[in-house]
């Protein structure tokens, strides 16, 4: 019995396959930057030679693989209803959200979001409107109850991406963070929820105030030890001034924000700013050394400004005029390319990563806490700043989106955190 040779269109059909799989697996588990075609022609059983056969480069093969996986996933079905109680409709809901974030191809999506944001814009954009069209079924469950006169008007799909937001802890889990246990998760869930519905105004004394709330953290000794400045280790800072130190790290910031940490180049650091690499070398020791330097010092920096705390005669406008400065902050491009670095990187400097995280967290915090006293509010939890970081912030959505936010749109943004924060979407919240 012979066998029917498979037609040439089938064979490059099936290699190609077997090479979008192999992609897709080295690319979501090890990032852009990690992943060679070295890595992937191993995965696939291929040689290289054979894999630039149907791709020209990297780019054009991680474009095609992300595009595979995203093809291959599906968004979250229609809510499920219980009854008209929503609080455990968004309790389910919250559920199945998390146990799909944290999937390893959805959370492999979102850090190829990231790279692809930097290297392929019309891929990033793309799978930005693929992320947000998975809020649309909880997006439709608000929208009824707007209608049902259970929740305030509003952009039910807006509140829909915040939830999301809240209940998976913005973009905590790509810093480093492990996943929460059990009972932490129902944490995060039920503070989600008790915002979203009735807010943190919600009770007007500490007393009233639901039982499970942790006390107000003492944030002053956090700020002391992540916002310390970065320490030299070697003698080459002898022979270089300030001024000559401060331009060498900020060519190296600059560069890897640029080009990543394997990308990067120390002699082109170095030319930069007319010093040797050997100089460089005898300072930092290698570059992970530098790059930790340079980020210890944007931490440090960061931590030296303060936000305002006095935006407004009342509660509700002090609050949005924080928000919206907090957003401001948030949106300057290099603080946006500093967090697609961290979390590319958050493998190779868990670390540094959380540290980078919580500071901007408790930075914000503190600002929450000092306006909340003025205005003989009850302090914060942990939770509620936390909360309050995601929401202002807006979560994870603007580090793959490189679209301007022009001033209107912040005011909205702000004025939407602010409402949510104090007040929830609950009538009569």
């Amino acid at each position: 019995m012979t066998t029917r040779p498979i037609p040439i269109d089938d064979r490059e059909q099936i290699s190609r396959a077997q090479i979008l799989r192999a992609a897709g697996i080295v690319f979501l588990k090890e990032g852009f930057e990690r992943t060679s075609v070295d890595m992937i022609a191993a995965v696939a059983h291929m040689s290289k030679q054979s894999l630039y056969a149907f791709y020209p480069n990297k780019l054009a093969l991680f474009e095609a693989a992300v595009r595979r996986e995203v093809g291959g996933s599906r968004h979250r079905d229609a809510v499920a209803e219980c009854d008209q109680d929503i609080a455990a409709t968004l309790r389910r809901y919250a559920e199945r959200l998390f146990a799909d974030f944290t999937d390893p191809t959805n959370f492999g999506l979102f850090r190829a979001n990231i790279a692809a944001a930097n290297h392929v814009p019309a891929l990033a954009a793309d799978l930005h409107a693929w992320r947000l069209a998975g809020s649309r079924p909880l997006g439709d469950y608000l929208e009824r109850q707007v209608a049902a006169g259970r929740i305030v008007p509003c952009d039910a799909l807006a509140m829909a991406i915040r939830f999301g937001g809240l209940v998976v802890g913005g973009s905590r889990l790509f810093f480093g963070y492990p996943a929460p246990a059990p009972d932490d998760r129902d944490a995060l869930a039920n503070t989600a929820i008790r915002l979203f519905l009735h807010g943190y105004a919600g009770a007007a004394t500490a007393a009233e105030r639901p039982d499970d709330i942790e006390p107000a953290p003492d944030l002053a000794p956090d700020l002391a030890n992540i916002f310390a400045p970065p320490a030299l280790e070697g003698t080459a800072a002898l022979r270089l001034s300030p001024a000559k130190l401060a331009a060498l790290v900020e060519a190296a910031t600059a560069e890897f924000i640029d080009q990543g940490y394997r990308g990067a180049n120390v002699e082109r650091i170095a030319a930069a700013v007319h010093a040797s690499k050997a100089t460089i070398y005898r300072q930092f020791g290698n570059k992970e050394k530098l790059l930790r330097y340079a980020i210890q010092q944007d931490i440090h920096v960061a931590g030296q400004a303060a936000l305002p705390t006095d935006a407004g005669p009342d509660l509700d406008a002090a609050i949005t005029g924080l928000a919206r400065a907090a957003m401001d902050e948030h949106l300057h491009p290099r603080n946006i390319r500093m967090h697609r670095l961290l979390i590319q990187e958050a493998d190779l400097l868990p670390d540094l990563a959380r540290r980078f995280h919580a500071g901007r967290e408790a930075r914000l915090g503190l600002a929450l806490t000092a306006v909340l006293r003025h205005h003989a509010r009850p302090a914060p939890s942990a939770s509620d700043i936390a909360a309050f970081h995601v929401l202002a912030t807006y979560a994870v959505r603007f580090f793959t989106d490189d679209t301007p936010v022009d001033p209107a749109v912040r005011d909205r943004y702000a004025a939407e955190c602010a409402r949510l924060f104090l007040h929830g979407l609950a009538t009569g919240g």
